[in-house]
């Protein structure tokens, strides 16, 4: 486990029982301190903040102060007749890690852990919810489709049942006018006849009377 805090205006990296030296602190050796601006704890999970978490606590023990080794700052500037050498030696305090306070990140974590899971179910509930009025008004729209479809067919058939009647009426007054004008033509037909027939007739009857007269005169 370990951890990312900020102190004096950097961040530090450190963990359980390890030593940091940091710029000088108004603090004696032996003095316990704290520091509240956590910016990341790994353990089993990454916790990062934003920017900070709240609720944990770094707790350290100052073990001395002390100063780094020397540094040589050196000024120059040609042709100015200007040279400078100058030492520092920058003061700090180590700092041990003691303990990692996570309490409340703990509790803070099982409660989101706990909102996530009512969040989930939520949204579980949530989904089926959509999916069953999904599925009811798609069986809706297919229950009207068949109904329409139905309803297309009846008509369907029903015009077609109509189609048929007016054909055949069609057809039977057709074949009433053509039997009709058929019989219509034989009656005229065998009427003529019987006339010419008789004309026929009458005119020989006239003939052999007039033949008759004339072989009684002579």
């Amino acid at each position: 486990m370990y951890v990312v805090f900020e102190a004096k205006g950097f961040q530090w990296v450190c963990d359980i029982g390890s030593k940091i030296k940091i710029p000088l602190l108004d603090k004696g050796v032996g003095e316990e301190i704290t520091f509240d601006k956590v910016l990341l704890v790994k353990n089993e999970d990454v916790m990062i903040g934003h920017p900070y978490l709240e609720g944990a606590i770094i707790k350290g023990v100052v073990t001395g102060h002390s100063r780094y080794r020397k540094i040589i700052v050196y000024k120059y500037k040609r042709r100015k007749r200007y040279r400078r050498t100058i030492g520092h030696r920058q003061h700090y305090t180590e700092i041990e890690i003691k303990d990692v306070i996570l309490k409340e990140l703990a509790k803070e974590k099982e409660e989101s852990k706990v909102k996530k899971v009512v969040k989930a179910k939520k949204e579980s509930k949530v989904g089926k919810d959509i999916k069953e009025k999904k599925e009811s008004k798609k069986k809706k729209v297919t229950k009207v489709k068949k109904e329409v479809k139905v309803k297309k067919d009846t008509k369907a058939k029903k015009e077609s049942k109509a189609k048929k009647e007016t054909k055949t009426k069609k057809d039977t007054k057709a074949k009433k006018e053509s039997t009709k004008g058929k019989g219509r033509v034989v009656k005229k037909e065998t009427k003529a006849k019987k006339e010419i027939k008789t004309k026929k007739g009458s005119k020989e009857m006239k003939g052999g009377g007039e033949k008759k007269d004339k072989g009684k005169g002579g």
